[in-house]
């Protein structure tokens, strides 16, 4: 129906303009170098003097040896502290204590990133999003290794940010990496007649993932190898493979990637050219509100999601919202109990809002108001507070109201 498909497109667009930080990683243990200098002296040195040295040399090598590694930090110091609390945050006292952590050993994250920002704005941040921060600092942004992604993925469970590991290790009696890639290029070699390389080169790079292949008969899919062939080329007749299959290399999908096109049409061009546009025009927006649209004055998010990416977003009036308001107290405190916002503290709201009225539509009649309302303490960041979305929907012909598809949660929005 019209008012399912513009509510699917709206979350979309909600969800991407919060998404910030989407769900690979394993810390690869850091290996500590020092130069090694002669000591010369001028006269000779004395038993006492000697052993003084000794000792020194010794406290200077068990200190270095306490040096922590990114993954160790994050097993024994981050982990345990997150599941010390109550809540799924860093309290700003025990995010100071944590990039302490890490800057004696070494470690240093990135300025610009939100973890950073909202520490030094005196606020903690989410426990999920910064201990995967930790893992970028170790793993780099991208191209984690399988045990990197699994281990990453059971730290989220001892944390409580995900209720089970999204990755998947093979077993000993399954498809290793190697044996996978191997695999991958024997069975391009039989279904396009192509000889390609099992690492990447100079010419193509070649990636290996463990995932999940979903099919008809399963709900969570069959843990399966994605292999990845991507031409490095400017060459326009080029193109790139995938091959699935699964942990002992059965059920092989060997497929097509979508033509590598160096040389766009006009028509992309002009699309991207206008995507180009608005998302300037969001910039600007972003720049002088904020990130978190749901703070942003309501005209400007009329201009930004109604005139910008023709959404029905809709300015509500104060009596709905008043109602709304309430709703969702309510529905945070029989989830997170009566004093949830009170201890929240001194926060703000903010909201979108999408009214549907389907006067037109036979099968409903029914006017539909959408909510998606936060409350925090820290809008720049979201380092605290809840989320809670609902639809209040009123039947024309009978005036019954009733509320459907709440979902309360805290209000972070990262990928961890």
């Amino acid at each position: 129906m019209r008012e399912v498909e513009e509510r699917a497109i709206f979350q979309n667009a909600v969800d991407r303009r919060l998404s910030g930080l989407q769900e690979n990683p394993f810390l690869a243990q850091r290996i500590m170098s020092a130069e090694k200098g002669e000591i010369k002296v001028k006269k000779k040195l004395t038993l006492s003097m000697a052993l003084v040295i000794v000792l020194l040399l010794i406290a200077v090598t068990a200190l270095a040896v306490a040096l922590l590694s990114p993954k160790e930090i994050v097993e024994q110091v981050a982990v345990p502290i997150a599941q010390s609390n109550d809540q799924e945050n860093y309290t700003y006292e025990e995010l100071a204590d944590l990039i302490r952590t890490l800057n004696e050993n070494g470690i240093t994250l990135d300025e610009g990133s939100k973890i950073v920002q909202a520490f030094q704005a005196g606020h903690g941040y989410w426990e999920g999003d910064t201990i995967k921060e930790i893992c970028r600092a170790a793993f780099g942004e991208d191209s984690w290794t399988p045990e990197q992604s699994y281990w990453y993925g059971e730290m989220m469970v001892a944390v409580g940010a995900w209720e089970h590991n999204a990755y998947i290790l093979p077993k000993e009696d399954e498809l290793q990496e190697e044996q996978a890639r191997i695999l991958a290029v024997q069975i391009l070699n039989n279904t396009y007649h192509v000889n390609l390389p099992s690492e990447s080169n100079e010419s193509w790079t070649v990636t290996a993932a463990l995932g999940f292949l979903c099919d008809e008969d399963s709900v969570t899919g069959i843990p399966s190898w994605f292999i990845n062939f991507i031409p490095n080329s400017d060459d326009d007749e080029l193109q790139g493979y995938t091959v699935t299959f699964d942990l002992h290399g059965e059920n092989a999908q060997p497929d097509h990637l979508v033509v590598i096109n160096k040389k766009p049409d006009e028509t992309t061009v002009e699309k991207y050219n206008e995507i180009q546009a608005d998302f300037e025009k969001e910039k600007q927006v972003v720049s002088e509100y904020g990130e978190v649209m749901h703070f942003w004055p309501d005209e400007v998010k009329v201009e930004v999601y109604g005139g910008l990416y023709g959404l029905p977003y809709a300015i509500p009036e104060p009596e709905e919202y008043a109602v709304a308001l309430e709703d969702a107290k309510r529905f945070i405190a029989e989830k997170y109990g009566a004093d949830a916002l009170e201890k929240l503290g001194d926060y703000k709201v903010g909201y979108l809002f999408q009214k549907l009225d389907d006067e037109e539509d036979i099968e409903t009649k029914a006017t539909q108001l959408m909510w998606d309302i936060m409350f925090t303490t820290d809008p720049k960041f979201l380092s605290d507070g809840y989320r809670v979305q609902f639809q209040r929907v009123i039947d024309h012909e009978t005036g019954e109201e009733n509320i459907v598809d709440v979902i309360v949660e805290h209000a972070h929005l990262g990928s961890g």
